[in-house]
């Protein structure tokens, strides 16, 4: 495998460093494998002209902000290069004329994690694997299994025993190995990240979940939504002034804002965003550590039991909250805690004011903006960004619950509805 020409250092949290050719997904310690670009020497390449002329796809028009020895199209299904969209409804009624949102629901498998799992699966098959695998509620697994069948490599990944049906079914139609965790007796925790490390112990598959500690090199495929929002601004004079992450383990705030700030250091943008961290308040550990003054090594594990409809936020083991709590520090960002109730009023507001069906973890960030508008955390005047980043058919069966059942009528009962009040 030939090397990298603008990969500068790559060095693990533990202290181990690495050549391109050499670099594992992980070592084995816990912590995260780290890329430092040449950002000097890709700045002499990637310029506004450069960036305006090449092709919008990510591979390709990223090549050399990204781990892989061979990047281009051939890996791609089209990810990236999602819409930000005027939310002029939406901004009114939050009293927000400035407000946008970044629709990753529509990447191939309906989530933002096509892009971190696509590098993740690219670098896998450039190493020579036949089986990735990955444990996850839902959305990473599918990206993994999209991903995998395009490239043909064999996935096997590791579900919650509840995991809603939609989402197993999108697996299974892809051809992978699906298997629902089983608790062992008196487990409280998910068994599936235990059973994936067990797997990757015994049989030496790949793992490619969206967990930096795990793979490396996927973490790195989120700064792609980064450098999609710097472009955005530049090509439509806009200057976000906050983003509302909805987070979980922490790798999309990490992702995005690490990507943001490479264009910075290039001098593609003087100024990037300050990032929200939006947690569900039933599994909120990095929120905890922010208001608690952690460090990055100091973020815990939330211990306490949890259930939330906001499944795909459910990380009490935040594998990427050191980047998210860094960036946090380092973007003078803000972190807030959203209840059930709020992320469900959110996921109502967006559908019915924007016409984006969502699922519930892909607007949390929305419900964090209504809290920081309620607190008084935002101006009116400001230019705010909402990624949403999960489509609703993935759970209809959450959506379901939250709604009432269609009425039956004839035009006769039809007639009195339309004339009631409560129509």
């Amino acid at each position: 495998m030939k090397d990298h020409p603008y990969l500068e250092k790559i060095a693990c949290s533990c202290g181990k460093e690495y050549s391109f050719q050499t670099c594992p997904v992980n070592d084995g310690c816990g912590m995260r494998i780290n890329f430092t670009f040449d950002l000097e020497k890709v700045r002499e390449i990637l310029t506004w002209e450069e960036l305006g002329v090449r092709k919008n796809n990510p591979f390709v028009k990223y090549k050399e902000l990204l781990p892989l020895a061979n990047s281009n199209e051939y890996y791609s299904l089209g990810e990236g290069n999602t819409p930000i969209i005027h939310a002029r409804r939406l901004g009114k009624k939050l009293g927000l004329p400035n407000l946008f949102l970044k629709n990753e629901m529509i990447n191939p498998s309906g989530s933002f994690k096509d892009r971190p799992i696509s590098v993740g699966v690219a670098r896998a098959k450039e190493m020579g694997a036949k089986t990735v695998t990955a444990a996850s509620s839902g959305n990473a697994a599918a990206a993994l299994s999209t991903y995998a069948a395009h490239l043909g490599l064999q996935a096997v990944v590791f579900v919650p025993d509840n995991v809603p049906k939609g989402k197993l079914a999108h697996l299974l139609l892809l051809g992978a190995k699906v298997i629902r965790g089983r608790k062992r007796e008196g487990e409280v925790e998910d068994p599936t990240t235990r059973l994936l490390q067990m797997a990757i112990d015994n049989y030496g598959w790949t793992p490619c979940p969206s967990f930096g500690p795990f793979n490396c090199f996927q973490f790195e495929g989120t700064k792609t939504l980064g450098y999609e929002i710097i472009e955005y601004s530049r090509e439509n004079n806009i200057s976000f002034d906050k983003v509302f992450f909805p987070t979980g383990s922490g790798g999309l705030l990490g992702g995005t804002m690490k990507g943001m700030d490479e264009f910075k250091q290039m001098g593609l943008v003087n100024e990037i965003p300050k990032p929200f961290c939006i947690q569900a308040s039933e599994c909120p550990p990095i929120v905890h550590a922010f208001e608690k003054s952690k460090t990055p090594d100091e973020v815990e594990d939330w211990m306490k039991k949890y259930q939330t409809i906001a499944g795909g936020l459910a990380d009490p083991h935040p594998w990427d909250g050191d980047a998210a709590i860094h960036w946090l520090y380092e973007g003078k960002g803000q972190a807030l805690a959203v209840t059930e109730e709020q992320i469900v009023t959110a996921h109502k507001l967006l559908a019915r004011q924007e016409g984006l069906f969502a699922e519930p973890s892909g607007v949390a960030g929305l419900a964090g903006l209504i809290v920081a508008v309620e607190r008084g955390m935002i101006d009116s005047s400001e230019q705010i960004l909402l990624p949403i980043t999960g489509l609703g058919l993935k759970d209809t069966e959450t959506v379901n619950e939250l709604l009432y059942d269609p009425i039956f009528a004839s035009f006769d009962e039809l007639d009195k509805l339309k004339n009631n009040s409560k129509w």
